[in-house]
């Protein structure tokens, strides 16, 4: 029973050995916070990796940028250079050709010598260039005791007895045309003198004739003898002169021209007969006018009456072509006859001008309904009724999308018309701005030979890109376009398109400065509201973000564009005074 009284559960605890997971667990518990540890520290290294990773990247890519941005500035650079030496050549040898004229000028050279000099190979090659062509000009009209033959040599070097080539050349056409027409009436009157001794033989060969078959043959052989007798004892046999004031009438003289007057009423009274009873009858009536013949001719294609300007005074060729319709007397044009009338083989007899004629006048109509500026052909003093076919319609910057589609419509209807399919006209039209300094900037040009004008794809490319890039020629003309860059630095600038904006309750047009890194040095706005650029504001990189407003926009400085274009506002947040600290 005593040992019965044990307490086998202590005894079993006391020989239980102990159990080792605790400790481990101890252990286990103080390994994973150094595992942690070192777990963190491995992530931080993979950090500083991968950013390491990541500025290399960049400056690899900075880098490249550099290299590109060396690449196309060498480029530029080169083509610079290739530019200027091209132009340094061809300014060397226009000087070269006008001074060779001056020279030749002063030693008063031979026509031959004009039209070596005009036929050599470097005016031929020099021909086309507008610095010589304007030279040309200047020379000739500072001038103006300039040889014939001289003048008449470049008139052929240009090749003007054919038409002029060029719209620049019309200047030079004019001036030279009178040495032209100086030739051709030389030479014409050469050819009268030839066919008026031939008419006058043909007249003595006709008179020979009559006389010889005439039933008065011996009339006329008294006549001749006693003319002749006449004349030896007038002209032949002169006697002084009275002294005493009074001067003999000439006998012989007298009976010899009585004598020659009464053959010749015989001859043209014995020769063919009017009534048709002796000989053959002459023509009655002159040769019909070619100008009305024209008028003629135009009427039966075109279905409208014509009338000619030419008044007949032989001495004013002004108007010698000019033609305009009977009910409609103001729009003139240009016709002249053309070989013979066959309307089977194409020829319709004459030339002219009015189908061109017509286009213009159209798009004059169409400028002056929609309020635009006068169709400008450049062309230098050209008439009324003439045209080289080169249209240029002015479009506003902005907001003429409109306009461009109803121009595709005009130019369809145009080419639907009867006149239109009966002679095809031969013309361009260049959609473009307005006067800029350097010129004007062109959307699009289309030629008549082209076919159907793409109004769609013109309107889309005007919305798209036009505004921006007049914009951007008028910032670079105001010369806006450096105010964002440092004056030591070589980096280009670049204005970029940034979209439509509003600024001050207006819509505008912004355009982006960028500096040599791409980043925004300036934001310009430009309204286009108005049909002229009249006020630019320039709106520094991060203005707006550092809490810039509009009221600190005011005028600051005033522009004045060259070639009586204008003046500009410009408007910074900014005085003068504190510019260097915001570029």
């Amino acid at each position: 029973e005593e040992e019965q009284d044990f307490d086998f559960d202590e005894l079993l605890q006391e020989e239980e050995p102990p159990h080792p997971s605790s400790r481990r667990e101890e252990d286990r518990d103080f390994d994973f916070d150094r595992l942690f540890a070192e777990g963190e520290a491995e992530r931080a290294e993979a950090r500083r990796r991968r950013g390491e990773e990541r500025r290399r990247a960049q400056e690899r890519a900075r880098e490249r940028e550099r290299q590109v941005r060396q690449e196309h500035r060498r480029a530029y650079e080169e083509e610079r250079r290739d530019r200027f030496d091209r132009e340094q050549v061809r300014w060397q040898s226009t000087e070269a050709i006008l001074h060779t004229a001056e020279m030749m000028y002063s030693a008063q050279a031979e026509g031959e010598a004009w039209r070596k000099f005009f036929q050599s190979p470097l005016f031929q090659q020099m021909k086309s260039g507008l610095d010589l062509i304007f030279g040309l000009e200047d020379f000739i009209s500072g001038h103006p005791d300039l040889s014939q033959e001289a003048r008449l040599a470049l008139f052929l070097a240009y090749g003007f007895d054919k038409g002029v080539s060029q719209p620049e050349l019309r200047t030079m056409y004019q001036m030279l045309q009178p040495a032209w027409k100086a030739e051709g009436e030389q030479k014409r009157r050469a050819h009268r003198d030839i066919l008026r001794g031939a008419l006058i033989g043909l007249l003595f060969l006709a008179a020979g004739v009559t006389i010889l078959i005439s039933p008065l043959f011996p009339i006329f052989v008294i006549l001749g003898i006693l003319a002749f007798q006449g004349l030896k004892r007038g002209w032949t046999r002169r006697g002084p002169k009275v002294l005493k004031g009074k001067q003999k009438i000439d006998i012989g003289l007298v009976a010899t021209v009585l004598c020659l007057a009464v053959g010749a009423v015989m001859i043209f009274t014995s020769g063919p007969q009017k009534d048709g009873t002796g000989g053959s009858r002459a023509p009655a009536s002159d040769e019909a006018d070619p100008r009305q013949q024209i008028c003629i001719y135009m009427e039966e294609d075109f279905g409208r009456e014509f009338h000619s300007y030419y008044d007949g005074d032989l001495s004013n060729h002004r108007f010698s072509n000019v033609f305009a319709p009977a009910d409609d007397p103001g729009k003139m044009f240009l016709a002249g006859p053309d070989g013979e009338r066959d309307l089977g083989t194409g020829k319709r007899g004459y030339t002219t001008n009015y189908s061109n004629m017509m286009v213009l006048w159209a798009l004059e109509e169409f400028a002056k309904e929609r309020g635009s500026e006068r169709v400008d052909q450049m062309d230098r003093d050209l008439e009324s009724w003439d045209t080289a076919g080169i249209y240029l319609i002015q479009l506003p910057f902005y907001g003429a999308g409109e306009t461009i589609t109803e121009l595709g419509a005009l130019l369809e209807e145009l080419s639907q018309a009867d006149w239109y399919q009966l002679q095809p006209p031969d013309f361009k039209v260049v959609l473009c701005s307005g006067e800029l300094e350097e010129g004007r900037l062109i959307l699009q040009e289309h030629s008549s030979s082209e076919g159907r004008f793409d109004a769609e794809a013109a309107r889309a490319l005007y919305e798209e890109e036009f505004a921006h890039a007049y914009c951007a020629q008028v910032i670079r003309e105001c010369e806006l376009d450096r105010d964002f860059t440092d004056f030591d630095t070589t980096e280009r600038y670049t204005l970029a398109d940034g979209g439509m904006a509003e600024l001050k309750g207006m819509e505008c047009c912004r355009v982006l400065g960028l500096d040599g890194e791409g980043r925004t040095g300036m934001e310009y706005y430009i309204s286009v509201e108005k049909d002229r650029v009249s006020t630019i504001y320039c709106v520094p990189g991060g203005f707006w973000g550092s809490g810039g407003t509009e009221e600190q926009l005011e005028d600051r400085l005033i522009r004045d564009r060259k070639k009586g274009l204008g003046t500009v506002m410009v408007q910074y947040p900014w005085g003068p005074e504190t510019w260097g600290h915001h570029r």
